[in-house]
């Protein structure tokens, strides 16, 4: 039975490159950090944690302590250092990041509504931003008052798209994965939810002929969740 439904945030809910976004919030942070840490040197250590120590399994570190270990190994400096630079920059700067991006049609609506049906509500963004960042890009998506049952950060022990991070995210709602959906649009990170059982429904670009399951719109998807049945988690003290 339903219980929960995951959403991803950029090209989901927010109209927003996250490449793009990702790509200029380190270019922007390699500048703030040169007065210590030479940009490039940053640059390529940050893409380096970011695509192969956070590959790795590591159940008893957050991703910010994989990050901040592997930076600070890979500069010759401190977690401690590294951090206190980076946290003063996510708190202050994150507005200056890719300036722009909207709402993409239905996104609070279809938010509201599985809240209205009594469903937990999850945002399933790519866990490598502290709060900050990602409470930015919700407000500009309109949906930084919502109250999220679970906001994927920083804090958590996995990433996209592997399966202990969708476990993760179910367990810190207090549920099992076969009782949310993960709705997203990019059929690599977040239609691999289906390996620990989630139900998806796919909101990206056609993918020339790959069965992608349920997809459609943001609409399509409210439509869709009209017509469930659904028992509130709260209904058995969950």
């Amino acid at each position: 039975m339903l219980k929960a439904v995951l959403f991803d945030l950029d090209g989901t809910l927010l109209d927003l490159d996250g490449d793009a976004f990702l790509e200029d919030y380190t270019d922007k942070l390699s500048h703030a950090l040169s007065r210590w840490i030479d940009p490039e040197s940053f640059k390529s250590a940050l893409w380096s944690a970011a695509v192969g120590a956070l590959a790795t399994p590591h159940p008893s570190r957050s991703n910010r302590a994989v990050l901040m270990h592997h930076l600070a190994t890979a500069l010759a400096t401190t977690p401690e250092f590294l951090w206190a630079h980076i946290d003063h920059f996510n708190r202050t700067q994150a507005a200056t990041v890719l300036p722009g991006g909207q709402a993409r049609p239905g996104a609070r609506e279809v938010v509201q509504l599985a809240r209205q049906r009594g469903l937990k509500v999850a945002l399933a963004t790519t866990p490598i931003y502290d709060l900050p960042v990602v409470q930015e890009r919700l407000r500009r998506a309109g949906l930084d008052q919502i109250p999220w049952d679970v906001v994927a950060s920083d804090s958590f022990l996995s990433t996209k798209p592997y399966a202990p991070y969708y476990r993760e995210i179910a367990g810190r709602l207090g549920l099992d994965p076969p009782e949310c959906l993960m709705v997203g649009d990019d059929a690599f990170n977040d239609l691999a939810a289906q390996q620990v059982g989630m139900l998806t429904f796919y909101v990206g670009p056609p993918m020339g002929g790959l069965d992608v399951g349920l997809s459609g719109n943001l609409m399509d998807l409210a439509e869709w969740l009209a017509t469930q049945t659904i028992t509130s988690p709260l209904s058995d003290g969950r």
